[in-house]
């Protein structure tokens, strides 16, 4: 896939701007552009300039004699660049036509359009990022919240790639001093302690198994935190959804059941991307469409992260609220995984008479007024800091689904690795699932990896990247 071409692309949108950026990488890009650029300082050369210095002038079209535009160049020497390649950046007027004029120039000159990906390629093969930091910048590129971003920059720093770094150097040593061992058979040599071998897979083991447990967070950041608000009919689930999403989203009225399909709205809390989910009420009915909608309600709780558990504050029947009281319990044993917030709606009507000390019972409690709108700030607040906190809790969170793969098969070889241990297995059987584990790390940070795996990583960035 690599090549030794000079490659050039739009690194900015395509479209009139302010200014457009276009990128130049390979060993003729200071050369191609130094023939086609007058500094407005006389006699300068960039091939004279130093590395990580921007130059006014302008870009001429050598053959017609055109002036194309006005421009900013910026030099970037090997390996002291993005791609570790000698590299040039051209600020110019953000004129489509000028955009083309200056990359059809630059093609007539020898250059060729980048393919996607191909930068950040180069980068990778000149070992200025590994894959797992090349995917990172991606991640980057298309964060839409700040949650995300901060996961993606964490990456891109090395959070992930040191990690592993160490776990396979490790490893590594651990697979030669036994595959030595084993050619010193005859004479009883031991290189590895059988203790700190035990050990060390055992710190691997929950190393894993947190970076493995961490993708369901990472993945929620990523593509967003769904929060079903369920509860039965008529206790105020839409009047709450539509205050939340600030829209009229949800159809209000006081017959029961007028909510018989999920919609869904959004929202950035404190630097988190918040699906809403309003369902169906649940209840005892024959009618259907109600029954399909609140089909479609248990679905939806499946896939929250967080369940929003509404009901009527003003209710002052011990059944009912026993009730209450014991679909909130199921719900907490059939999703031990999901965040539930309970919270009593309609405090502006009555004060909330705990019968069955229901606030002991859970974790978090609210009493709102989806009406008044009193009680969900604070209500919110709560929900997007249970985020953070599990955010802050991790110094790496794993965001690619190829990475938690891996992990999983790295993980794998680690218990089979540890297993043969105990049963006092042959030194090359515990070898061979040390490789294994070492084999499935390699593939995150591209150590080991084929062309597929490359090609389809490169091919999700833009041209210019």
């Amino acid at each position: 896939m690599l090549d030794d071409d000079t490659i050039v692309a739009l690194a900015t949108p395509p479209g009139s701007s302010a200014i457009s950026v276009i990128r130049i990488s390979g060993k003729n890009s200071i050369s191609t552009i130094g023939n086609i650029f007058i500094s407005v300082q006389s006699g300068k050369k960039l091939e004279d300039q130093s590395t990580h210095t921007i130059h006014l002038g302008y870009i001429v079209d050598d053959k017609k004699k055109d002036l194309l535009d006005q421009v900013l160049v910026s030099i970037f020497k090997s390996p002291l660049s993005y791609t570790g390649e000698d590299m040039i950046e051209i600020s110019c007027h953000g004129s489509y036509y000028i955009q083309q004029q200056i990359l059809q120039l630059l093609i007539r000159k020898g250059l060729r359009l980048a393919r996607p990906g191909e930068f950040t390629f180069r980068a990778f093969s000149n070992n200025k990022i590994d894959l797992s930091q090349a995917e990172a910048i991606a991640d980057l590129i298309f964060s839409e919240n700040k949650a995300y971003h901060e996961i993606s920059l964490k990456q891109i720093k090395g959070t992930l790639t040191n990690t592993i770094k160490n776990l396979r150097k490790k490893l590594l040593d651990f697979a030669s001093l036994l595959e030595l061992e084993l050619d010193f058979s005859e004479e009883n040599v031991v290189l590895v302690k059988r203790s700190e071998l035990f050990s060390f897979l055992k710190y691997l083991e929950e190393t894993l198994k947190d970076l493995i447990e961490s993708f369901s967070l990472g993945n929620a950041i990523k593509r967003g935190i769904y929060v079903s608000i369920i509860g039965e009919t008529n206790v105020g689930k839409s009047t709450l959804f539509n205050h939340v999403i600030k829209e009229n989203r949800s159809i209000i009225s006081h017959i029961e059941g007028t909510t018989r399909d999920s919609i869904e709205g959004e929202l950035i809390l404190n630097g988190i991307h918040f699906h809403f989910v309003d369902t169906a009420g649940i209840r005892e009915t024959k009618d259907p469409i109600e029954m399909m909608g609140i089909q479609k309600t248990m679905e939806k709780i499946k896939d929250s992260q967080a369940i929003l558990y509404l009901f009527d504050a003003s209710i002052k029947d011990r059944k009912k609220q026993k009730k209450i009281v014991n679909e909130i319990k199921i719900i907490h044993e059939k999703y031990p995984l999901q965040k539930i917030l309970v919270i009593a709606n309609k405090s502006d009507i009555s004060s909330f008479i705990d019968h069955y000390n229901l606030k002991s019972k859970v974790t978090y409690f609210f009493e709102i007024s989806a009406k008044n709108h009193h009680g969900i700030k604070s209500m919110l607040y709560t929900l997007s800091n249970l985020f953070i906190e599990k955010i802050k809790e991790k110094n790496i969170i794993v965001t690619q689904n190829r990475h938690y793969e891996a992990f999983k098969k790295s993980l794998k070889e680690v218990l089979m690795a540890h297993k043969a241990l105990n049963q006092g297995r042959p030194e090359d059987l515990v070898a061979i699932h040390i490789k294994g584990a070492l084999h499935y790390l390699g593939e995150i940070t591209g150590e080991i990896t084929n062309e597929e795996v490359l090609k389809n990583i490169f091919s999700k960035f833009c041209i210019g990247k």
